[in-house]
């Protein structure tokens, strides 16, 4: 994955995925592969530039990254009500996921794309290639 190029992603909040979809970049992986969040209940991308060069995921507990990013979660549920009512307090919070087995990931970008998803689980899934 390291050094791979994230060219798109997309979110559906009816099956709670978040895909990333990713092409090799100086011979980073063998073909196209998609990084596949599912039970995703937040997530956080400022500034989003594609293509970006995709350098790492790390996952954390999901109370981490909720007490790491807390005041900007706190600021715009006041403003818009994200990330929903599970976020009312940073204790309520953290019950949510580890009631509900949520981990933090970690999106560390060289370029283009920093931020973060709230989700149950990740999965690499390498792309068939059409001919």
């Amino acid at each position: 994955m390291h050094d791979s190029l994230l060219v798109a992603y997309s979110v559906d909040s009816i099956s709670e995925r978040l895909t990333l979809s990713l092409q090799p970049h100086h011979g980073s992986a063998p073909g196209p592969f998609r990084i596949e969040f599912s039970g995703v209940a937040a997530h956080r991308f400022d500034a989003p530039l594609l293509p970006a060069i995709v350098s790492d995921i790390e996952k954390i507990t999901g109370a981490k990254l909720l007490r790491d990013e807390w005041a900007q979660i706190e600021s715009r549920s006041r403003v818009n009500g994200w990330p929903g009512g599970w976020a009312g307090t940073l204790e309520a919070a953290i019950e949510h996921t580890e009631r509900t087995a949520l981990h933090g990931y970690l999106i560390d970008s060289s370029y283009g794309l920093n931020g973060w998803v709230l989700a149950r689980t990740v999965e690499i899934r390498m792309d068939e290639i059409v001919r």
